[in-house]
Formats: C-alpha cells, structure tokens, sequence
C-alpha cells in the first residue's frame, strides 16, 4: 500500500524524536512514526481545530458593521441556512449547527491540500467514511427522534403489508449503502485531485501551482458542496413527516 506522509507530520516526528518503525502489512514496511502513519488524522485534528478557532474568533468580535471575516461567515451560514430550508420544512434551523459543522470540516479538510507542508485527511478513506458514518447516524437519530421508533423504521416496509418481507430489506439495503457512495464520492474525488496536483507540480512546478491552486479550491469547494447537500437530503428524508 502507497503511502506519503505529509511534511508536516515528518517534521514534528524529527522534532519530537518520536520512533520510527515498520507497521505490518502497511506501506510496504517503510518504518514510519507514529504520527507518519496516521497523519490523516493529525491533518483532521488541524482541520477541527481550525474550524473552532475560526468561528469561535469571529463570535468574539461580532460587530453591526461586519469585517471582511465575518461577512464571508455569514454568506456561508446564510447559503446554508437557504439549503436546509429549502428542503426541511418542519422545524428546519435546529439542523443548521451540525450541518454547518459538518460542511466547515469536510471543507477545511480538503482546503488542506493546498497548503503546503499539510495533505487533505479527506484524501484517506477512514475519515470520508468517519464523516458519512457521523451523517448516517445523524439522520437516522433524528428521524426516530421526530416520528418515533416504530413508525421511523416501519415506512422501509413500504405501503403494500404483504410485500414488506421483500420490501423491508432491500430498503435497508439501500440505506446503509448510502454510507458507502457518500465516503467513497469524496475520498474518490479528493484523492484523485490531490494525486494529480501532485504530478503537474512535479512535472512544471514554477508554471502550473497558482493555476492548479485556483482549480483545487473551487474543486474543494465543489466537494464540500455536494457532502453537504447530500447530508441534508438524506436528513429531510428522514425527519420528513409524510412517511
């Protein structure tokens, strides 16, 4: 298996003296740190925390007449304010926090990949598929929550009683393969972006990196985007009350 550990995670291994060693059956027994090995979630710490500190520094010094920071916060809150509104008609504000939470995550993350000396943690399975999996249970949760347990899991049978026995698992079925088309529609993507950007860099690295930065920000953007509408529908689905 490939692996590259970003510069960042190489610099504070050296840094902090952190032991190097093979791991069994991974990167085809390059000895790596511990923070080498898992740099995914050293860049997905990073990302959070930048997400936090973001936020948290914008809320400190909310003004009447708004800075450039907050204007650019508040056209995003407001775009997502739009989109959930647009498809949850019941109650739709108290989603906004965990939607946007989720949206400044995935976007950080692949924000990542442009800077360097860090790579995108969305470019690694484990976090695309951590993130579905937090929608997933997200949604569902919400759905029991606003139509109770039974009536929640009893509309996967369908409206004909006598074909809920064929109709209640392929529904199920179908549900949890969300979680797989919505981790592995980002991590394809990013991956895929960040592999190439890495070999136009190699190839003309004084002619094509502002170019290619411009594209993965918008393809970034892009992504985030479609996580991010994906989450919603899939929520409105659930909490919807003509089931």
């Amino acid at each position: 298996m490939e692996h590259h550990a970003s510069e960042l995670a190489k610099f504070l291994t050296e840094l902090l003296h952190l032991a190097r060693h093979a791991w069994p059956g991974f990167a085809g027994g390059m000895p790596l740190s511990i923070l080498e090995r898992y740099d995914h979630l050293l860049n997905a710490l990073l990302a959070a925390l930048t997400a936090m500190a973001l936020t948290g520094l914008v809320r400190a010094k909310l003004a009447r007449v708004p800075g450039g920071l907050q204007q650019t916060l508040e056209f995003v809150v407001g775009g997502l304010k739009g989109m959930i509104h647009d498809n949850i008609h019941h109650h739709p504000d108290k989603y906004l926090p965990f939607i946007g939470t989720m949206a400044l995550f995935v976007f950080f993350n692949n924000l990542f990949g442009l800077i360097p000396f860090l790579s995108p943690a969305t470019s690694n399975w484990n976090v695309t598929l951590g993130a579905a999996l937090v929608v997933f249970c997200y949604y569902n949760f919400q759905g029991m929550k606003e139509q109770g347990f039974f009536k929640y899991w009893g509309h996967f049978a369908g409206p004909i009683w006598w074909l809920s026995f064929l109709m209640f698992p392929l529904e199920i079925l179908g549900l949890f393969s969300r979680i797989l088309s919505h981790s592995l529609r980002l991590f394809g993507n990013i991956a895929g972006e960040h592999v190439v950007a890495g070999i136009f860099f190699g190839l003309m690295p004084l002619l094509l990196p502002v170019p290619l930065m411009f594209m993965g920000l918008f393809f970034g953007l892009i992504q985030t985007f479609v996580f991010t509408m994906l989450s919603v529908i899939y929520l409105s689905g659930a909490v919807a009350h003509d089931h």
